[in-house]
């Protein structure tokens, strides 16, 4: 029976790492159903969905730390939740930038309690405006009952010059 468990790892960015790992994991029958991996500078950080033989699950495991030595590995077994009432949005979030914005997106979202999936937020220098501008992507998990314009409504309210769009 196969088993589903998350790893997390972090490190220094280095040549075919990631390829590597996903060498590793292959050869010892399993497969990521899915990854995601964010660079920032010299680091990484990757999240790898991991389904493999349950036998089989420690011996890999103790290959990712063994064959990784200068990465930090966590691993987290799958919890199965699934819901037929929930759907994924995706929002872009645009605004000038200020303190606190990440911060107030995400508490809006939690006291909605939806779950944020994925988030990813930049912040840029724009020379002709003169100021720094605040970008911000999400992926969110929302009940049925929650319309998208709602979440919307609610986002804008952030900043006076924030646009939201659903994606």
């Amino acid at each position: 029976m196969n088993k589903m468990f998350v790893t997390t790892v972090t490190g220094v960015v280095t040549p075919g790492v990631v390829k590597a790992m996903a060498n590793l994991t292959r050869e010892a029958g399993g497969e990521w159903l899915s990854s995601k991996v964010i660079k920032m500078d010299a680091w990484f950080a990757a999240m790898m969905k991991v389904a493999i033989v349950q036998d089989k699950v420690a011996a890999l495991q103790a290959d990712f730390v063994q064959q990784f030595p200068e990465l930090t590995f966590s691993f987290s077994d799958m919890a199965e939740v699934h819901s037929d009432h929930t759907r994924s949005l995706r929002f872009n979030v645009d605004c000038l930038d200020r303190p606190g914005l990440t911060r107030e997106i995400v508490d809006i979202l939690s006291n909605l309690d939806l779950e944020v999936e994925q988030m990813e937020c930049n912040r840029m220098h724009v020379s002709t405006l003169g100021q720094t501008v605040f970008s911000a992507k999400l992926a969110v998990s929302v009940p049925e009952e929650i319309s998208g314009d709602s979440i919307i409504e609610l986002l804008e309210n952030v900043s006076q010059d924030a646009r939201v769009s659903l994606t």
